[in-house]
């Protein structure tokens, strides 16, 4: 065989077993995942190259401080280094990934140096924190075709990313790595950091940015209404009953010619509050702060957005739980809602809001007066009504519903005007006029 052939036939092997599979999993996106679904709403953070004792302690502060969860694909010969810091990113119930035992670029390793820097790996994690992980980043997202097979036959999902904040270079700074993270956020990406600087090419010192940059990210990430969660919870939604599917399907559209109908509009600038103005046809109801509704007098009806509504429900499979989120958002958007009667001409009148929701656990302790539906076919039919559409977004459906929903019941929840006021930032809230300025 002369040289010019075996040269070529060298190549033609190195290209089918390294460099193809990384192009086609890199650039195709074959067998891999590079973001999340679109319409979650969600952004994962991930984190590679570590733990590290340095950065990593400070990194699970910040992400503790703000109440989210990232994801850590973790170097196996550090999981035997530091076994308690991979112990305290799984309790604080973040997502760890396979990041390979070597760090080892596995785009020349055989068969077999491929498998021991994948399953050794995998064993350092599941000896620890008793759990297989189902994620896999191979070191600097390269290749070979073993790895890809090794992958699927274990049943490992590839991750990549959908873009790169470049936090591990020598220019990086914390203004840097905020501007590349942010100028591209969509919803489902997959944002990619470091916290160690062990790694070929890292520059010394990088994570200290990624640090100084995090906050600022997560703030942002928020102001934009996305949601930080783990890989888990992006992609590794569980699936649903084809009943509760197929009703879901049915009902939102018709939730939306329901919503025409009836006038219930959006809020401007909220993603929770759907309202109505109606006016009160009934005897005077007094209500416990001594506010009175007379028959004829106009109020705003309160609705929360469904598709909001759907969303919490599947990333939080508690109902109470659930309740909590809701409650929060609802004391978020409040100085929303408080602008919105303020401006609109139309509600110059409306001295109350009301709505009817089986969530009003805490309503109270934010300003809500909740009162109980009299009793009649309008209260059976609302408990009925409420009840089935809770079972069509809880995560388990009908069944899950009946270990609960006797204790669920509807209930008026009602803010007077002046409360609502109360919450309007002080920079909206008209200036009252001085005996200065009067004269």
């Amino acid at each position: 065989m002369d040289a010019h052939l075996f040269l070529k036939i060298a190549f033609l092997c190195v290209f089918i077993y390294s460099l193809a599979p990384t192009l086609l999993v890199r650039l195709a996106g074959f067998g891999a995942l590079t973001r999340g679904p679109k319409g979650s709403g969600k952004v994962a953070l991930t984190f590679d190259d570590g733990p590290d004792p340095s950065y990593t302690p400070q990194i699970l502060r910040i992400l503790k401080q703000y109440q989210v969860k990232a994801s850590f694909f973790v170097v196996g010969e550090k999981v035997h280094r530091y076994p308690d810091l991979v112990r305290q990113i799984r309790q604080e119930g973040h997502t760890i990934g396979n990041h390979g035992f070597r760090h080892q670029a596995i785009w020349f390793l055989g068969p077999r140096a491929t498998r021991g820097e994948i399953s050794a790996t995998n064993r350092a994690i599941k000896e620890l924190t008793g759990q297989n992980t189902i994620f896999c980043r191979p070191a600097w997202g390269l290749f070979n075709l073993f790895s890809v097979w090794y992958c699927w036959f274990k049943k490992q999902k590839i991750i990549l990313w959908t873009y790169m904040s470049w936090d591990w270079t020598k220019r990086a700074t914390a203004a840097s790595i905020c501007r590349k993270v942010l100028g591209r956020l969509k919803d489902g990406v997959i944002i990619i950091l470091h916290d160690s600087d062990s790694a070929p090419g890292a520059a010394k010192g990088s994570p200290a940015q990624v640090i100084a940059a995090l906050p600022r990210i997560l703030e942002g990430i928020s102001k934009k209404g996305l949601q930080v969660s783990s890989l888990e919870e992006m992609i590794i939604a569980k699936k649903k009953p084809f009943r509760q599917r197929l009703l879901r399907r049915i009902w939102l559209p018709t939730d939306k010619l329901i919503r025409r109908l009836t006038g219930i509009i959006d809020v401007p600038g909220s993603k929770i509050w759907r309202v109505a103005l109606r006016r009160y046809r009934g005897k005077i109801w007094a209500m416990p702060d001594g506010s009175v509704l007379k028959s004829g007098d106009p109020y705003l009806e309160l609705h929360i957005n469904n598709e909001r509504l759907l969303a919490l429900m599947d990333e939080n499979t508690s109902v109470q739980r659930t309740a909590v989120i809701t409650l929060r958002e609802v004391l978020r958007e409040l100085p929303i809602l408080a602008e919105y009667l303020q401006r609109e001409e139309k509600l110059a009148r409306v001295n109350h809001v009301i709505a009817i929701t089986l969530l009003h656990r805490g309503t109270r302790k934010i300003g809500f007066i909740v009162a109980d539906l009299k009793p009649g076919f309008f209260k059976t039919f609302t408990n009925l009504y409420e009840k089935w559409l809770l079972g069509i977004f809880h995560p388990g459906g009908f069944e899950k519903q009946q270990s609960y929903r006797e204790k669920l019941t509807p209930k008026y929840i009602i803010m007077t005007r002046e409360k609502l006021m109360a919450r309007l930032p002080e920079s909206t809230v008209p200036a009252k006029r001085t005996e200065k300025s009067a004269g």
